[in-house]
């Protein structure tokens, strides 16, 4: 027969508040402790926890129980001698340590005490006696291997502060001039720089703010390359010395900016987010008025609460445009397309700026790090809702939800590490239409100026803009060389390349391969026509920017995309196009044909050898390829300025010719048509078109449980 099991005992912890030893009602316990104070191994974390016993009767019998101990180590005696000043052996043995002779004339028990509570309780070091003679005579004489010793606490790797660091500059001070100079003199100099740098840095992080403002008066109040250049700033600041120079560079910067002058300065990072500074205090001299107006009228919402500083600048830019649209369309019978409002026309493009530039950071206040675009886009439709405006075709709704598309592609250049390198690719074909000023909107202009805006605010970053006629008669190329445009960071190129066997994919893939033969890192391809803002392209490159991206393409239909489409979505037509090049080229994008793509250089290199396509459907084939080199594809959504009009048609396209190229492209790129299914083109196949496809009902089988008997 089996004994039953003995229950394990359970020991209960009390918090230290109620431990026995705190006070003097339990004389076992403190007996016990005196007993650990004789008799334990007297490490430094014993002694320390003995000493923190606060009752008084146990207190003192435990100090008299370390005092009388002979085996104390040097690290244990400074703790004891600087809890218990009245430990006479443990102080005479701590002099003894620091004064080996014991006939120096600066041996005495004092600045024994002294050293222990400079290590151990540095708010009790007496101020007076570290300007004494007798200190310093003290500090002279004894041992620098036990001082080194006594002192690792705040040496080794610590920062001493205020009392700790008047004491250790006391004792090194009274040591100067010794030679050789000792080991502590060496780390003791090291600890107080230690103690500088981080002093002078936490005087250059509460400056922050107030340099910032300062900068901000005189950059339109735009805070963004502001807070990245004292960022950069404060990362420059590694020592003491840098952190001194740091500080008084952020003292003056606004004076310096001020007087248009360059900032004295050795570190390269410091002095290229300053020219971003500087670039933006140019910008602000040229910005249309009404900002600081439409802000303060935005500071309470119409039930009289107040704003939240990052949706303020949201209300702002909308009442700012929404007077606009009034002022200029509100009684016109045919108001503008958004794209003829906010691209074409100068004074709408530049308020447009003016609204995306400020919601980068006004004053430092920006909604773009604290909400994604979803639901940006999602307050402004709720702003309009309840303000219950009636502006024509929505105009203002689409200026803003570009400007907030514009101001995070600001951003993102702004911040980007290493400046933006640029190729751009804009293919035409019997374009003279969008090239004139006086028939229509003189794109190239509009283009260059959407492009200069976003690059703007980085003096270092540069684009390549190649229009490339493929018509024979050259009719754009013409009109193309004949616009004067200049722009110091852009520089436009226009090629003719006649090409009756091309439909756009020829022009676009020869241009991108010039482009990157050129050296640009990051080349782009978008339509001539003004539906893709180019002041958008900064959220392709922050897409490019994400480890194994070759290929970034601007949506008009993800969630935070807007624009293009009617809020039902595109036609079952689009969406099966969609579906079956899923299936066949196993590209999981909501918009593959968009006219808005960039890519990385070095995946362009490897896929473009890859692409025959020179057809309408030429995107998907460079899309898989650039798949098929082990890259992803990524998607953005944009803000595209086109209003959709119910029943209207854009230029016709044969997309049932188109698909059957994609079907070439997915057999050329490995498609195995009897190892991988493709459900979506097999219908289409079978019913003969897309369209009729689209149009066949569809079916919905419902499986039901057999009832029992």
């Amino acid at each position: 027969m089996t004994a039953p099991a003995r229950p394990t005992p359970t020991r209960v912890f009390l918090p230290l508040a109620q431990s026995p030893l705190l006070d003097h009602r339990h004389d076992d316990d403190v007996d016990l402790a005196v007993l650990l104070a004789t008799a334990a191994d007297p490490e430094p974390a014993t002694v320390r926890a003995l000493l923190s016993i606060t009752a008084v009767r146990a207190a003192d019998r435990i100090a008299r129980a370390l005092d009388e101990r002979t085996d104390l180590p040097l690290t244990s005696l400074a703790l004891l001698v600087a809890h218990r000043p009245d430990a006479k052996q443990a102080i005479g043995a701590l002099r003894g340590r620091l004064f080996p002779e014991g006939t120096s004339p600066g041996a005495c028990h004092r600045f024994a005490r002294t050293i222990a509570t400079l290590v151990h309780q540095p708010a009790l070091v007496d101020d007076a006696y570290l300007d004494s003679e007798r200190f310093r005579a003290s500090a002279a004489a004894a041992d620098p291997v036990v001082l080194g010793q006594l002192l690792a606490p705040i040496l080794d790797g610590g920062t001493p502060a205020g009392p700790a660091q008047t004491g250790l500059l006391a004792l090194l001070d009274a040591r100067a001039g010794r030679v050789p100079t000792a080991s502590i003199d060496l780390a003791g100099a090291t600890a107080l720089d230690r103690a500088s740098h981080r002093q002078v840095r936490a005087a250059l992080l509460a400056r922050r703010e107030q340099t910032i403002r300062g900068l901000a008066d005189h950059t339109g109040g735009l805070t963004l390359a502001a807070e990245l250049w004292y960022s950069a700033l404060t990362a420059a600041a590694d020592t003491s010395v840098q952190a001194s120079q740091a500080l008084a560079l952020a003292e003056n910067a606004a004076d310096i900016l001020a007087a248009g002058e360059d900032q004295s300065c050795a570190w390269p990072a410091v002095r290229r987010r300053w020219q971003h500074v500087a670039a933006a205090a140019r910008a602000a001299e040229v910005q249309p008025g009404g900002w600081g107006q439409a802000w303060q009228a935005a500071e309470f919402t119409d039930e009289g609460a107040r704003w939240d500083d990052t949706q303020r600048g949201l209300v702002a830019g909308y009442d700012l445009l929404a007077d606009h649209v009034r002022s200029t369309w509100g009684s016109a019978d045919t108001p503008p397309t958004p794209e003829a409002c906010w691209a074409a026309d100068l004074t709408g493009r530049a308020l447009l700026h003016l609204v995306a530039d400020h919601l980068t950071g006004h004053q430092t206040h920006s909604p773009l790090p604290h909400y994604n675009d979803q639901l940006l886009i999602a307050f402004v439709h709720g702003l309009a809702k309840t303000r219950h405006d009636h502006i024509p075709a929505d105009l203002h709704l689409h200026g803003l939800i570009a400007a907030i598309k514009a101001a995070r592609s600001k951003a993102t250049l702004l911040t980007r590490p290493v400046p933006a390198d640029l190729g751009i690719v804009v293919p035409m074909r019997a374009e003279t239409h969008h090239l004139t000023p006086e028939d229509s909107d003189n794109a190239l202009t509009v283009k260059v100026a959407q492009l200069g805006w976003l690059l703007q605010a980085c003096p270092d970053a540069h684009a390549d803009l190649l229009l490339v006629d493929e018509s024979t008669d050259g009719a754009s190329a013409r009109a193309a060389r004949a616009i004067d445009v200049d722009h110091p960071q852009i520089r436009v190129s226009v090629a003719q390349r006649p090409d009756d066997t091309s439909a756009k994919g020829g022009i676009v893939l020869w241009g991108l391969t010039e482009l990157a033969g050129a050296g640009r890192t990051i080349l782009a391809y978008t339509d001539l026509d003004l539906t893709y803002p180019l002041d958008q392209l900064g959220l392709h490159v922050a897409a490019l920017d994400q480890p194994g991206v070759g290929a970034v393409i601007g949506s008009r239909r993800r969630p935070d995309s807007h624009g293009y489409y009617p809020p039902t979505g595109p036609t079952p037509t689009t969406w099966l196009y969609q579906r079956a090049v899923r299936d066949l080229l196993h590209l999981d994008a909501t918009d593959p044909q968009a006219g808005f793509k960039a890519f990385p250089a070095t995946a362009l290199r490897t896929a473009l050898p890859l692409t025959a396509d020179h057809s309408l459907a030429f995107d998907t084939d460079l899309l898989a390829a650039i798949a098929r080199c082990g890259h992803t594809v990524a998607e953005v959504g944009v803000a595209a300025l086109h209003q959709y009009v119910e029943g209207h048609r854009s230029t016709p396209h044969d997309y049932d010719t188109m698909l059957n190229g994609v079907h070439r492209q997915a057999l050329r790129h490995g498609l195995d048509p009897d190892t991988r299914r493709t459900p979506t083109w097999d219908r289409i196949r079978q019913a003969g078109s897309l369209a009729a496809a689209a149009a066949e009902p569809t079916t919905t089988t419902m499986l039901t449980a057999p009832t029992s008997r």
